[in-house]
């Protein structure tokens, strides 16, 4: 299958999951496995899954068998971090998905992570008995979705509605959920206050926590990253109107670049 590597290393990424920390829970390094191909395009990717060679395949991505995925696994619960599947998105691999998760389960009886961009509920219903936990996209507004996600307009506002109902049905489920969304340089309030309100609406929100992740520039992507004291103070303003609406920053990645609100 195609798995995009990390400096030439597939599962080889780790990144601390800080949202635990709001959750309760201690702190859990994701030892992440990126599968090489997305059903969006965004511009601004940050594993270049926006470089696509003829057939759509993400240029990056190798072919890498089960086993060693396998492997990866091992050495993951070796070393105490929990299984991330992400990407491009796992969606599109949801047999190979599905089996890493039945491995954790049946040779250690752990459940695994995943990244997805919430366009599959069915894809998820499926995982949710696997998952501790997900990071869930809720990229823009239904009007902007289609241009931050790379896809049309109408696929966007499908694809909003669509990662609303996944976010809720997993933390209906007790899954603990890390809704999260890019902040760029023409990012307003407004915008802000409306993902919000649709955020609390449905599902349990002691199992929710929202990401803001500042955009910085990537290649061949020209949008504006934001000024971070403007995105400090809409913090503030979404804060003072839904006080219990859990609430991260990610700035930049390091441990000193994550805030929480």
């Amino acid at each position: 299958m195609l798995i995009i590597p990390y400096y030439g290393n597939p599962g080889g990424e780790i990144r601390p999951l800080y949202f635990y920390k709001a959750m309760g829970k201690a702190i859990k390094d994701g030892r992440i496995i990126s599968f090489g191909a997305c059903n969006f395009s965004c511009p601004y990717c940050k594993r270049d899954g926006q470089f696509r060679d003829k057939d759509g395949g993400i240029i990056s991505a190798i072919d890498v068998s089960m086993e060693k995925l396998f492997i990866v696994c091992d050495d993951a619960v070796k070393k105490k971090e929990i299984v991330r599947l992400s990407g491009g998105d796992p969606v599109m691999f949801p047999k190979e998905s599905l089996t890493i998760a039945t491995y954790m389960r049946n040779t250690y009886n752990q459940k695994i992570s995943i990244a997805h961009n919430g366009s599959s509920l069915e894809f998820i219903r499926r995982m949710a008995p696997f998952l501790e936990s997900a990071a869930i996209d809720l990229k823009a507004l239904p009007s902007r979705m289609g241009e931050v996600a790379g896809i049309s307009l109408e696929q966007g506002e499908r694809m909003y509605k669509r990662s609303l109902q996944v976010q809720d049905f997993l933390s209906d489920a007790g899954v603990l959920v890390d809704i999260r969304t890019p902040v760029f340089g023409d990012t307003a309030l407004d915008d802000m206050l409306q993902l919000a309100e649709d955020i609390v609406e449905g599902g349990k929100s002691e199992n929710e926590f929202w990401t803001w992740r500042m955009y910085s520039p990537v290649r061949e992507c020209d949008w504006l990253p934001p000024r971070k004291d403007n995105v400090l103070w809409m913090i503030h303003e979404v804060k003072s109107l839904y006080p219990d609406l859990k609430i991260g920053l990610r700035a930049k990645w390091d441990p000193n670049g994550f805030q929480y609100f």
